[in-house]
């Protein structure tokens, strides 16, 4: 399944084994600092019966506990019980329809049926809780100590979708969220979660049916970018096509920047040129202006078909994101743009948690060269956004690193003072390394490389706290 021309393929195959172990081979030291747990969450299975899925955000989900103590690192693994893992686990075979995937029947089989959750995408703390996250559906509770699934959590009824990027307010510590709903209208419910309690916001129905994946908090917003990629729910609805296969482009559209008050009331649209992100870094409000920074692509079209041939895809760089910063001008509208020296194929920006909906120096992002045709990143950048200078650091030629996570120095007085974490796939051990860099000087040999005794197959999101499980 691995080739010289796609080395990074062997980095999606699924590892069917749940394992609990510590780290035995460590290059470096973890920091003294350093004390906590990191979760993530990916598709673990992307095949079944010797099939892959259709695309990569079918896989089934899959957590991973890195714990840094005293006495080094301990990795454990686990699948989330969700009713799609466990009947197609019996079965052997595809049971429900998912993002790209349907059933075996046609369209009797799959008329009327909504994707089956796959609590693939993301996690976050909730209090004593972990939550595992999902685009089109309410969270999973887990157990941060064992991993194991206890049930889902519909918050008392009032939650159908909760998206896989909460954003937390780092001074009251609110969790913000929100979920779309597909149905005669397109709606999106923006949620706070706090102590437990969850708030919905008043719902907005949008001009049209479009498919999202983060949004920015801000001191007084949830900001949304909803590029033109639409759905056409009644082909998907009756069995016709897959959840992805009822997406397209449609670039006559322009890209609607909703700005959602946070403190309740009508919210407003902006229109700006069509564009397409998945990921934002962060946002933050500055003399009557909202400004953004986000992995911008020009359009979801190389992007949409590299997912859905993820281990065979060329990965082309050109048609991919750049990271952009957007400064939309609450007085009149307007929308500025600017583009930094990041390389090509820019995914996965974050900064540190502490300065989300303030204003930050640094980002953090997935990257490569300037001159790469092609294939999965193999750099992670920093980049100062007010300087506009780069600095990256490169696993080439073998390395595949995932997303970064800032996890910061306790009592740092600097806004980089802190660790970089980043699941690397090694395509010359045919495994996965856990790999910590400085912050301050990312450019630097590595702070520490853990040397797992397998692949993890590529994870999407995670988070860390400081306790230990």
């Amino acid at each position: 399944m691995t080739t010289r021309s796609h080395p990074w393929s062997a980095g999606f195959r699924t590892l069917a084994e749940e394992h609990d172990y510590r780290v035995a081979e460590i290059d470096g030291r973890v920091p003294a600092t350093l004390r906590g747990t990191l979760f993530r969450n990916g598709p673990g299975r992307n095949d079944l019966a010797g099939r892959w899925f259709p695309h990569w955000f079918d896989g089934d989900g899959m957590i991973s506990s890195i714990r840094f103590d005293d006495h080094g690192i301990h990795f454990r693994n686990r699948y989330v019980a969700t009713d799609n893992y466990r009947d197609e686990t019996r079965a052997g075979r595809i049971a429900h329809r998912g993002f790209g995937k349907m059933r075996p029947g046609g369209l009797l089989a799959n008329a009327f049926r909504i994707p089956a959750n796959v609590s693939n995408t993301s996690v976050v703390m909730e209090g004593d809780q972990l939550l595992s996250l999902w685009e089109g559906g309410p969270p999973y509770v887990l157990d941060p100590a064992t991993l194991e699934t206890r049930h889902v959590e519909p918050f008392g009824g009032k939650v159908r979708a909760f998206s896989a990027h909460p954003r937390r307010d780092p001074e009251s510590g609110a969790l913000f969220n929100f979920g779309i709903d597909y149905a005669a209208k397109c709606t999106l419910t923006p949620y706070r979660l706090d102590k437990g309690v969850l708030t919905r916001l008043p719902p907005i129905t949008l001009p049209y049916a479009v498919m999202n994946h983060d949004f920015v908090l801000t001191k007084s917003y949830l900001v949304f970018c909803l590029g033109p990629i639409l759905s056409t729910p009644l082909a998907f609805l009756l069995g016709f096509k897959s959840f992805d296969g009822a997406l397209h482009w449609d670039a006559k559209r322009p890209t609607l920047i909703l700005l959602v008050p946070r403190a309740g009331g009508a919210a407003r649209i902006i229109e700006a040129e069509p564009f397409f992100q998945f990921h934002f870094a962060n946002g933050f409000e500055e003399d009557g202006a909202v400004v953004l920074d986000l992995a911008r692509y020009p359009d979801y079209l190389t992007i949409g078909q590299a997912l859905r041939d993820y281990w065979k895809s060329d990965w082309p760089a050109q048609g991919m994101a750049k990271l952009t910063r957007l400064r939309i001008d609450l007085a009149t509208g307007n929308v500025e743009s600017r583009t930094y020296d990041t390389g090509t194929a820019n995914e996965f920006p974050i900064v540190n948690p502490a300065f989300v909906g303030k204003r930050h120096r640094y980002a953090y992002i997935n990257c490569d060269a300037a001159d790469s045709v092609g294939g999965m990143q193999r750099r992670i950048a920093k980049v100062d956004l007010d300087g506009g200078t780069v600095v990256t650091h490169d696993f080439g030629p073998d390395g595949y690193p995932g997303e970064p996570l800032f996890i910061a120095t306790p009592g740092g007085m600097a806004e980089d003072d802190g660790v970089i974490v980043i699941l690397v796939f090694d395509a010359t051990r045919q495994a996965t390394d856990i790999v910590g860099l400085d912050a301050r000087d990312l450019a630097a040999k590595p702070l520490f490389v853990g040397r797992l005794k397998h692949c993890l197959p590529f994870t999407f999101h995670g988070t860390f706290t400081p306790q230990l499980y």
